[in-house]
């Protein structure tokens, strides 16, 4: 029996005159889908009141009349100890000779002011943000690794050519960008397009976030350096004081992929705001109403995804198999889509030795396919198998999984 239990407020001003009551079961139970389309139109309208996203209306508009599939929950990104950068200080770091250097400090200006950064960052306490005066660090290494770029800002820091992190609530973000160039040995960031990591210099913390600009266009670069500042700024320092990332309990299998809220949306289309390209990035508020996940949305966006059972962690023994039913859903009416198979991040085997295999690779909303996995053989007790289940060519994820008896 589905009885509401979790109130949520959205966080755009826009909509501060209305709260959702939505029924839910804990992560592995069917969702009681029975919001009505009134109430989705609302969260859509809401949520794109927030943004600026200037990439069109889709061509399907939601259908008053239809159901949305029963599904799990989706993810939740949790808080951990809720340290984030709730007032980001972005300082713009650039090579000597960075043919987009202008472009992306522009960028940096337009990104700290945009309601992009005010209305994602909103729901997890990240704005408002400045942007520091930007330093040009020197000439681009003949070579050039996570190590090397480790070094290289803590010397920064070190001499006093950037501005030094507090002992206490540091605020500042170093982004630094990697221009393209084929003359230069990547090492280990080779097929790398952004990370972020914390760092520590005399005993004090602060986060970086790395871009390497992979020479195709502006756009790409703008989007992954958003990526990696809105990651590092809900989540800018390693366990214990971690900020918001998915990281559910033992038993769900979305603990598999530990994913941050830009990563939960990178198959997304991007959005525009102003001259510059901007990432989506996951709402809890939104995913706990089963709608549009990633914001900012448009009016009549339509979400789409698998739910698989059994949806916790299996037990089977070395050289068994374990079968789930995949059903699809979407929040309106689509073409059937496809479906495919990834090792899980976390996964300790690879998808061909769990012999992945999928009854069909389409799907519609209400539809099932079923996925088998295989434990090897020779699979060692405790050993874990998982994969994300990519839906469409927005690469929408749902994870399953199994340990090894």
């Amino acid at each position: 029996m589905c009885s509401p239990k979790r109130q949520r407020t959205p966080v755009c001003g826009a909509c501060k005159q209305w709260r959702v009551r939505v029924p839910v079961e804990i992560v592995g139970e069917l969702v009681c889908v029975w919001i009505m389309r009134r109430l989705a139109m609302v969260l859509s309208a809401c949520l794109w009141a927030c943004g600026d996203n200037q990439t069109g209306l889709p061509d399907l508009q939601l259908d008053a009349g239809f159901q949305s599939a029963p599904h799990a929950l989706l993810p939740m990104v949790y808080p951990h100890t809720g340290t984030v950068l709730s007032a980001m200080q972005l300082v713009t770091l650039t090579y000597e000779g960075y043919a987009a250097a202008s472009d992306v400090i522009a960028f940096g200006d337009a990104l700290v002011a945009s309601d992009w950064y005010r209305t994602t960052g909103a729901e997890y306490g990240v704005s408002p943000a400045t942007h520091r005066q930007p330093v040009e660090v020197g000439p681009l290494p003949a070579t050039l690794g996570r190590d090397q770029i480790a070094a290289r800002i803590t010397d920064l820091i070190a001499r006093g050519v950037v501005p030094a992190p507090s002992a206490i609530g540091n605020q500042l973000l170093y982004l630094l960008y990697v221009p393209h160039a084929d003359a230069v040995a990547l090492g280990d960031l080779a097929g790398v397009g952004g990370y972020h990591d914390m760092l520590t210099l005399d005993g004090v913390r602060f986060p970086i976030a790395v871009v390497i600009d992979d020479g195709t266009a502006l756009a790409a670069t703008t989007t992954q350096a958003a990526h990696q500042v809105i990651d590092a700024a809900t989540n800018p320092y390693l366990p214990p004081s971690a900020g918001y990332y998915a990281d559910p309990p033992e038993k769900d299998p979305w603990r598999l992929l530990r994913r941050e809220v830009a990563d939960l949306c990178e198959g997304e289309d991007a959005v525009v705001e102003g001259r510059f390209a901007f990432p989506r990035v996951y709402s809890n508020t939104a995913a706990v109403a089963s709608m549009t996940p990633c914001t900012p949305v448009r009016p009549g966006d339509v979400y789409y995804d698998v739910t698989a059972e059994p949806s916790q962690i299996q037990t089977i023994a070395p050289g068994a198999s374990v079968k789930y039913t995949l059903t699809g859903w979407s929040t309106g009416p689509l073409a059937p889509w496809g479906v495919r198979v990834r090792a899980a991040a976390s996964s300790m085997l690879s998808s061909d030795e769990m012999r992945a295999e999928l009854s069909s690779d389409r799907i519609n909303n209400g539809e099932t396919v079923t996925l088998t996995l295989h434990a090897p053989l020779e699979a060692a007790p405790g050993t874990t198998g998982g994969v994300e289940l990519l839906s469409g060519v927005n690469d929408h994820p749902w994870a399953v999984g199994f340990v090894v008896r």
